[in-house]
């Protein structure tokens, strides 16, 4: 809000007419008190670290939600791509106050497990791949360490250093999670370059049991 557009609405009168009348002489004595108010009021909530998002992503644990892709940009050639329209489901068994891990069943394959962690005071997301026999898939454990934009809602992962160390050309990935309470929808995306190459949406008003 501009802040002179505060003081008119704080200095706002009605004459015996009933019509509105604003006393800008008071406005410049009441300016020193009032212009810490509209610093105070301007600014932003801080970033959130992790807990809340992993407080709020926790609500909904105990259940499995079905899912679809809803953006899709990746792979090249004429072989279909996994992740282009499968049946999707994540199913939220484990949680905890600082470790969620979120089973993501792709078709027939429930080879992969999205981790989030509080790691120190940072929130982590890390995939973790394995065979039916538990044992891991090469270059696992990619993702990252949530960024600035993190908020109780959404949050943000570019790849960090072990990811990089692992695949080199994962430099350019950012992956991304949001709760939108209001649509009951979850969205898990990934950035490549800043661009928007992959988006799944999970539907979290038809919660099913678990399987």
């Amino acid at each position: 809000m501009h802040i002179l557009s505060f003081f008119l609405i704080m200095e706002r009168k009605f004459d015996s007419n009933g019509k509105r009348n604003f006393n800008l002489p008071k406005v410049k004595k009441r300016s020193i008190l009032i212009v810490p108010v509209v610093l105070f009021l301007s600014c932003g909530d801080p970033p959130d670290n992790g807990r809340e998002f992993l407080s709020n992503l926790g609500g909904y644990c105990g259940y499995s939600y079905q899912g679809r892709t809803t953006e899709f940009g990746l792979g090249a050639g004429d072989e279909k791509h996994p992740l282009e329209d499968p049946l999707m489901i994540m199913i939220l068994d484990e949680c905890s106050e600082d470790e969620i891990r979120i089973a993501f069943h792709v078709d027939q394959d429930q080879s992969r497990t999205w981790v989030l962690e509080m790691r120190g005071d940072q929130l982590h997301l890390s995939h973790d791949h394995r065979y039916p026999d538990g044992t891991e898939y090469e270059q696992n454990r990619y993702g990252g360490y949530s960024d600035a934009r993190g908020s109780g809602l959404k949050h943000f992962f570019p790849a960090d250093d072990f990811t990089v160390a692992e695949r080199p050309q994962r430099d350019i990935n950012v992956w991304s999670m949001e709760i939108d309470p209001e649509n009951d929808r979850f969205f898990y995306r990934l950035y490549l370059e800043g661009q928007l190459r992959f988006e799944a949406t999970f539907y979290l008003d038809d919660p099913k049991p678990l399987p």
